[in-house]
């Protein structure tokens, strides 16, 4: 579960880009003048930072803007923000420039910060002023720890690097690297709004039920397919009564008469409390942006736990994600998602630094990320709790969902995560 690259590591960085009051982006470029027919609109940044009114500040690649939404490329996937949840738009200096910036309000000594700018820099590749910065940590702290891991993975990841490059020019040394297409990301099987549909009823709080409706067809249809059992009315007056009822009562009959094929009958308008808490507490603030993310599980190097990372706000993303998550089985057999011990679920428990959890996340690095980080500071973390308290949140007994629905299949040969827990021998 890497931090990933939408999510842009800002801490210092982010105080010294405020500081520098960098202007939003204009939302439609000047027109030329009629004096200077000729003259082009200037070229939008490389990169910038969204400001989301929710709190979120996301990085990526400036792909285009118009009064609607506001497009990123963000790991390589184009990623669409809706200009409504956007307060501005940042423009972010080149990672040269930005960096002079940023080393220019740190001490020399202050082996905290730098190493902050450390990561800030192999995160954006920037590998040789990453270097440099490590090599004077250990001039003036020969010991420093993370200053020598850091090193070891940096140089790794250059070496990684001018493989990757070598490779690809004795593939097709004679073809120009600007004519060769991109590799084609498959597409990633979403559920449909009628498997969305039916995990949203099987997850409905009748004590706390979301707005829902039944058409009368349906109610007269369950009438008649369990007429003569005890809880169906018998006289005309009550039924034509029962068809006035609201759609939580009708539900709740359809649960007790076990009328699975009318499940899907029922419209689920709003959201679950348990699938709201997915949704707010764990998909958006860190799941998406780090266990999703194209470095880790959302891209085809990530082993068989393939999350998928379009449309982040879409429906379709977050329950194909949840469902990906509730069926999937570490290589002992025992679930990702523990709902008996929803604190011992592997899901979060490698999320947490690898010295604190009972099933350490594997170190993992390729030429386009850097190694692996922990998403959850520790088990005393708001995340971790509000994680514990949405996988409680969810229905007991455990159903089993009646969606079939097949994930794509990664590469092979990539790490799998472990399934053995180090802390309960």
């Amino acid at each position: 579960m890497l931090r990933g690259g939408s999510v842009a590591p800002l801490s210092c960085c982010a105080i010294v880009l405020a500081a520098l009051g960098a202007a939003p982006l204009a939302t439609q470029p000047e027109p030329p003048t009629p004096t200077q027919p000729e003259s082009q609109p200037e070229a939008p940044p490389e990169r910038v930072i969204i400001f989301c009114r929710d709190g979120r500040r996301i990085e990526g690649r400036f792909v285009r803007q118009d009064p609607s939404e506001v497009v990123l490329e963000i790991a390589g996937i184009e990623t669409a923000f809706n200009m409504s949840e956007v307060m501005r738009v940042d423009p972010v200096p080149p990672v040269s420039e930005h960096y002079r910036m940023l080393r220019a309000v740190i001490a020399d000594d202050d082996t905290e910060q730098l190493l902050l700018l450390v990561d800030w820099l192999r995160d954006r590749e920037a590998y040789s002023l990453a270097l440099a910065e490590l090599a004077h940590i250990l001039t003036i702290d020969p010991a420093n720890a993370d200053a020598q891991n850091l090193k070891v993975q940096i140089e790794s990841l250059v070496q990684l690097k001018a493989e990757a490059l070598a490779q690809r020019s004795e593939s097709d040394p004679a073809e120009p690297r600007a004519h060769r297409s991109a590799p084609q990301r498959p597409d990633f099987p979403v559920l449909t709004p009628d498997q969305i549909n039916l995990l949203k009823v099987y997850e409905v709080n009748l004590d706390d039920p979301p707005r829902m409706t039944v058409d009368r067809e349906t109610i007269r249809e369950l009438i008649a397919t369990y007429a003569g059992h005890e809880l169906i009315p018998q006289s005309r007056e009550a039924q034509a009564a029962l068809e006035r009822r609201p759609a939580a009562y009708i539900l709740e009959l359809m649960f007790r008469l076990k009328a699975r094929d009318f499940y899907n009958r029922v419209r689920v308008e709003g959201e679950p409390e348990a699938f709201r808490r997915f949704r707010d507490d764990v998909h958006r603030p860190w799941l998406l942006n780090s266990c999703a993310s194209t470095a880790c599980h959302g891209g085809q190097q990530s082993g068989r736990l393939w999350l998928t990372n379009t449309s982040q706000n879409a429906e379709r993303t977050i329950y194909t994600n949840f469902l990906i998550l509730d069926r999937y089985r570490l290589p002992d057999g025992s679930p990702l998602i523990n709902y008996e011990a929803p604190a011992k679920s592997p899901l979060l428990q490698m999320a947490l630094p690898r010295e604190d959890s009972l099933y350490p996340h594997p170190l993992v690095a390729t030429s386009r990320t850097a190694a692996w980080q922990p998403v959850i500071g520790s088990t005393d973390d708001i995340r971790f709790r509000e994680a514990v308290a949405w996988i409680t949140s969810m229905y007991r007994p455990r159903p089993d969902y009646p969606v079939t629905y097949a994930p794509p299949e990664p590469a092979e040969g990539v790490p799998e995560l472990p399934s053995d827990p180090i802390g309960e021998r």
